[in-house]
């Protein structure tokens, strides 16, 4: 059995500054036949367990309710963890009640600041007032299980405006938070207009900031860029991390199946003239066993040594003993499992670099 699935939603109210996501502003020409296609790709599967269900986008939450309710019931009615990415500017009360009726147990806000400043840098279209009223509606909803993003690094951002941000997310008693250092990426608004990355020094101190003040109040870090109270971790994301298949639906989506990543096309016209045209990315099983490493590693849950040698035919601690002997005070050994402390997750990427120099 397949575990999760996740469900591209490609369109937009507006296009914010940072993202270089598959995603447009809503189109009124291509939307129905995108719908059309979008149906008739998952029902090819014929799902009838799931255990996440995750609708990403773009953002889910512009669709209409008969629009949403006609793609979530393509899938099974009970579903341990169903995810719905949202902005504040698209969500209300009468939206969120619709989303608990249809099994919606978790919501992701975008969110990116609580300075309203800052979001309009971003352009984004809420203020932190609409932020802070949602993020009570989807309490008062019944929803328990629900994360917002923030971004940090971003143009002009200071020190004490982190520490704002993140103040007022602990003042808010949220469960989950994932919190990302803004990449400027090539084809965004900020790529295009040349803004400047963050300064390198600033940046880490700000992620060591945000990760002391939310360890000290109880969250577990408990990958790179999520934090949770206990027992709120994303279950959808750990799929990923954990080395899980996953259905990839939609116009720009990604899936995995036995093992075979795919991309679906990320040209709307083309998805809804001829479907997901999936093009499938064959890989040794070294490299998918590499790609298991990288994840893993993010986590504090770590690498499952004993797993990934049935499963990649190779001797993990043979095969990378240099690697593990270079980087032997950061790394933790934990039963089967390996995974790296909070010094080690800071350099993360030097030490995949290392691995991935390993034939």
């Amino acid at each position: 059995m397949v575990p999760s699935a996740y469900v591209h939603i490609p369109f937009c109210d507006s296009i914010c500054a940072y993202c270089d996501f598959v995603r447009i502003q809503k189109n009124e020409q291509f939307f129905s036949s995108w719908k059309e296609k979008l149906i008739q790709e998952i029902q090819e599967y014929k799902i009838s367990n799931l255990h996440t269900l995750y609708f990403g986008g773009g953002t889910p939450s512009v669709l209409s309710l008969d629009d949403f309710a006609s793609i979530r019931n393509c899938f099974p009615k009970d579903i341990d963890e169903f995810t719905v990415e949202c902005n504040p500017e698209s969500l209300d009360e009468e939206k969120l009640a619709s989303y608990v009726s249809l099994g919606v147990n978790r919501i992701s806000l975008g969110v990116q600041s609580f300075n309203d400043d800052l979001l309009k840098v971003c352009r984004r279209r809420h203020t932190s007032n609409q932020a802070k009223n949602v993020i009570r509606w989807i309490q008062e909803s019944g929803i328990h299980n629900f994360s917002i993003d923030l971004i940090f690094g971003l143009p002009n951002q200071t020190m004490e405006d982190v520490k704002i941000d993140i103040s007022t997310f602990l003042s808010l008693d949220i469960p989950h938070l994932s919190i990302y250092s803004l990449q400027i990426e090539e084809n965004s608004i900020f790529g295009k207009t040349g803004v400047e990355p963050c300064d390198p020094d600033l940046e880490a101190d700000m992620f060591e900031y945000i990760t002391k003040t939310l360890e000290a109040a109880g969250y577990i870090h408990y990958e790179i860029s999520s934090f949770c109270k206990p027992g709120y971790y994303s279950k959808h994301n750990l799929a990923y991390w954990q080395d899980k298949d996953f259905y990839g639906f939609g116009c720009g989506a990604s899936g995995r199946l036995d093992g075979i990543r795919y991309d679906n096309t990320t040209s709307l016209k083309q998805y809804c003239l001829k479907g997901p045209c999936s093009t499938y990315i064959p890989e040794p099983l070294s490299e998918r066993g590499m790609d298991a490493i990288m994840m893993a590693l993010r986590t504090k849950f770590g690498l499952n040594i004993r797993e990934w040698n049935l499963k990649y035919q190779n001797d993990f601690k043979n095969h990378y003993a240099t690697v593990l002997d270079t980087y032997r005070e950061y790394f933790c050994f934990e039963g089967e499992c390996i995974y790296l402390n909070d010094a080690g997750l800071e350099i993360l990427n030097t030490i995949l670099v290392d691995f991935m120099m390993i034939e």
